[in-house]
């Protein structure tokens, strides 16, 4: 692991170093001009031929397979680097006693599970009562039903009962 280590450091050395040079050559030619003399028309087409050619110098050398190991190297990095950290301050709050994000995370993940079987329980509540409303309201038409049948047929029955008792004129007298 040192040696890809420096092998890396090696790399970003050279990385820098480019950077370095060219910034440094171009800065060198174009500080001999002042906002009061700008650049002539010559020197205007061979800076964008500088321009140009370190475009494409920089766009070879970013793929270059050691320029993406190199980055490969660093991401990979960074991400152990946040695992660590978050491992680290994982330990920190056992030792406090502290809930670390994955214990606040469980607890919501287990409030979303029951949240959600009580919502597809609720649901079901509601298509039981539904299903409820309307038979109650079936049984409540067939007795509406069955009032209005029984009523024309009690009265037709307390009419034959009063009838038989005026044209007899008998007195029910009370058994003893």
């Amino acid at each position: 692991m040192n040696d890809n280590m420096n092998k890396g450091f090696d790399q970003v050395a050279a990385f820098q170093r480019l950077w370095t040079d060219s910034f440094a050559n171009m800065a060198s030619v174009w500080s001999q001009f002042s906002p009061g003399s700008p650049p002539s028309e010559e020197m205007r087409k061979m800076r964008g031929g500088m321009l140009k050619v370190l475009a494409e110098t920089w766009d070879e050398y970013m793929r270059t397979p050691q320029f993406m190991e190199m980055m490969k190297g660093s991401l990979n990095g960074a991400i152990d680097l946040k695992r660590m950290a978050r491992d680290g301050m994982n330990r920190v709050h056992e030792q406090f006693e502290n809930p670390s994000k994955e214990d606040i995370d469980g607890v919501l993940m287990a409030i979303r599970h029951v949240e959600r079987r009580l919502l597809d329980r609720l649901e079901g509540l509601d298509d039981r009562v539904a299903n409820l409303d309307e038979k109650i309201d079936k049984v409540g038409q067939r007795i509406a039903k069955q009032e209005h049948a029984i009523e024309p047929r009690g009265q037709t029955s307390k009419n034959k009962a009063e009838k038989p008792a005026a044209t007899t004129g008998a007195k029910h007298s009370p058994s003893i």
